[in-house]
């Protein structure tokens, strides 16, 4: 009798005690972070198995989130959102009190608890979202362990994969273990993970396991149990192992082979073996199987149903017969379906037409657009944009990847975004007119940017979409995900194409985006700014003007201050009152503050900053709280004044952890306590922060 999986678990034991070995130390408050790599197919998902089964034994709560594969982009913090759904359906209500206070900043992990709350799309908002969510998993792992595991790191999104690290990073005191799985076959040498790994892998709480294949006693021991039998032909385990070279799951389906076709089957490719499953199903559970490869990684019942508009009884006769084969696996906690490996969906994928592909991808997206409750909320958009980019539907998929990137900012996934926005820059040539015509503009992510383009039919349609529109957006994007380079790109793209003469505020903005980027490339930005300068100087009153003087006046403040930069400073802020850019204000009182403060006006200087930070709390811009208690304490300290640092610095602090520190400011705001504690004398107290 042949059984699809080994009921005996084979080898392994150095790696499970491993796990073992972390989870003792997580149940005595050392949170604990585990790699767990190897090749398709070598058992990383049957060892992850025994191992939340070991874990919940000794009474930990588990959860295990999948990444998804096709449908991802755009879908950031996808396995996350799975995980605390099941740690919601198992703790309920205790999961809810460990957020409490958190709950709009967790709406976009957990959307049960509540609505999205008006968390601001920038470095902050990501930075509060993070810093709430070690919390809650600090709350949920006070007094119980917790096991999060993350299947499939190597399709991860950016997104996912930082909070993973700030998690590892930051949780301490607290009884958590964190287990991602990942392929090492596809790490090619850009690979993102491998840099990702690489940093995780130096830090003392986390362990790197990669798993080798079987050695040919282990693969009989496999053999044995997927044959039921204690007798094997030695014939028969030196074909496999030899075909199979240790692969686990290799052994599993040239053992199913040979079951259905004797030695002959083994001769087959390995493409064909795993598609044995497959071709052995009815005409009908193979159709719902191709489709349901075509749909994801992870597909849902009623997705599928859609897509394939089958008969219902027709549609669960096929999938119960998927399901005895093998070929799908029924989700624990959703209605969802997925291949019982990848490797599987691959080869069914492989063995496609385009054209089937492409139809395939078109019925999903039809299907989500007719009823866009079949999936999550919180994957909609992402999904949608993926289908229509797959199908190659350009006049579709550019307005779909256009709203997937508005819902990852408005997560603070600005990697996601930018993924999205590139994609919409990608396909905007392919898009016909008439659709293009129809896009509106919508809110930038910077407050001086300026409003809609000239139209040349005295501003009609002045809010419609446009080329130069979509790379302002993806300009901040790529600066806030930590891409200065491809900052600089996007905004020189849109250079070469403003008029400078028709439209200097938008010329100027774009000078302005590179002067600020190229800071981060060891370069002053001032050439910039004094071009943006030169294109508003002469122009009415507006935010971009505004900034771009405070941005030289900045520049003053890091490369040498002088009165010219204090009186560039003054009129920006004359400007940016006069057209009620209030953040614009703020920030550059605080470098005319710190100017003066250079320049000998130590009294002036200092009652500026301190007015700063008094008048920033009016308005949710957490950049200009924590940077005006930075500023402040770094001149107290300056000055030797070092009581008054300490204290400025420790209510800077205070303000950034409830914002969630941003990792600059965070190592600026300690260094200025540090430093002026030390200077008190106050070593241990140092020592401490």
């Amino acid at each position: 009798m042949y059984t699809s999986i080994s009921s005996a678990f084979v080898g392994r034991s150095g790696e499970l005690e491993a796990l073992a070995g972390g989870l003792r130390r997580a149940f005595g408050g050392e949170p604990q972070g585990v790699l767990l790599g190897g090749e398709a197919g070598v058992g990383k998902t049957r060892l992850l198995r025994e191992f939340l089964a070991a874990a919940e034994e000794a009474g930990a709560v588990t959860a295990l989130g999948n990444c998804l594969e096709v449908g991802a982009e755009g879908l950031p913090y996808a396995p996350l959102v799975t995980a605390l759904r099941q740690l919601h359906r198992v703790l309920g209500v205790e999961l809810e009190r460990a957020a409490e206070g958190y709950e709009e900043q967790l709406s976009g992990l957990l959307p049960d608890l509540g609505d999205a709350g008006p968390t601001p799309g920038d470095e902050y908002g990501r930075a509060r979202f993070f810093e709430c969510t070690a919390k809650l998993f600090e709350r949920l792992a006070g007094d119980r362990t917790v096991v999060l595991a993350i299947e499939d790191l190597h399709w991860s999104d950016r997104s996912t994969r930082e909070l993973l690290a700030y998690l590892i990073r930051s949780l301490h005191r607290c009884r958590v273990v964190l287990v991602a799985t990942y392929r090492t076959d596809g790490l090619h040498r850009q690979h993102p993970l491998r840099p990702y790994l690489a940093e995780l892998e130096r830090l003392r709480a986390v362990q790197r396991l990669e798993l080798a294949r079987f050695a040919r006693a282990e693969v009989e021991q496999q053999l044995a149990g997927l044959l039921d039998t204690t007798v094997l032909d030695r014939a028969l385990v030196g074909w496999i192992y030899e075909r199979s070279e240790g692969n686990a799951f290799f052994v599993e389906e040239l053992a199913h082979s040979y079951q259905d076709m004797g030695i002959v089957g083994l001769n087959s490719s390995l493409r064909d073996i795993l598609l044995v499953r497959v071709e052995a199903l009815p005409d009908r559970a193979q159709q719902v199987v191709t489709v349901a490869a075509g749909g994801g990684s992870s597909v849902e019942h009623g997705l599928l149903a859609a897509v394939l508009e089958l008969p219902e009884d027709d549609l669960f006769e096929a999938l119960r017969v998927a399901v005895d084969a093998h070929v799908l696996v029924p989700e624990a906690d959703s209605d969802s379906y997925r291949f019982r490996h990848a490797l599987m969906r691959e080869a069914v994928l492989d063995d496609l037409l385009p054209g089937e592909r492409r139809w395939i991808n078109r019925r999903y997206a039809m299907a989500l657009e007719d009823d866009p409750r079949l999936v999550r909320a919180d994957q909609r958009a992402g999904r949608l944009a993926s289908y229509w980019y797959h199908a190659r539907n350009s006049a579709r998929a550019l307005p779909a990847a256009l709203e997937a990137g508005r819902q990852a900012r408005r997560g603070n996934a600005f990697a996601e975004q930018l993924l999205m926005l590139e994609r919409a820059l990608e396909l905007w040539e392919q898009v016909p007119d008439e659709v293009l015509r129809d896009l509106r503009c919508y809110d930038c992510a910077d407050e001086a940017y300026p409003g809609g383009l000239e139209t040349g039919d005295g501003g009609a349609d002045a809010d419609r979409l446009r080329f130069v529109n979509v790379l302002a957006d993806a300009t901040v994007a790529a600066s806030r995900s930590g891409n200065p380079e491809l900052s600089v790109r996007f905004a020189r793209t849109a250079s070469q194409l403003i008029d400078e003469i028709a439209e200097p505020e938008h010329a100027a903005w774009f000078w302005l985006q590179r002067s600020r980027a190229v800071h981060f490339l060891e370069r002053t930005g001032e050439e910039e700014a004094e071009h943006a300068r030169r294109l508003v100087e002469a122009r009415p009153p507006s935010a971009v003007q505004a900034d771009v003087l405070h941005r030289i006046s900045m520049c003053g403040a890091l490369t040498g201050p002088s009165q010219e930069h204090v009186a560039i400073g003054e009129r920006a802020v004359e400007i940016a009152r006069e057209v009620g850019a209030r953040a614009v204000e703020l920030h550059t009182l605080n470098t005319v503050g710190m100017l003066r403060v250079r320049l000998g006006e130590i009294e002036e200087g200092l009652t500026l900053l301190r007015e700063v930070c008094v008048h920033s709390h009016g308005i949710d811009d957490p950049y200009l709280q924590t940077r005006a208690y930075v500023n402040l304490s770094a001149q107290f300290a300056w000055l030797g004044r070092n009581e008054e640092a300490v204290e400025t610095a420790r209510e800077g602090l205070a303000i950034a952890r409830r914002y969630g520190l941003n990792p600059s400011y965070a190592a600026l705001m300690l260094n200025n306590l540090a430093d002026s504690l030390l200077s008190l004398g106050r070593l241990q107290e140092a020592e401490v922060r």
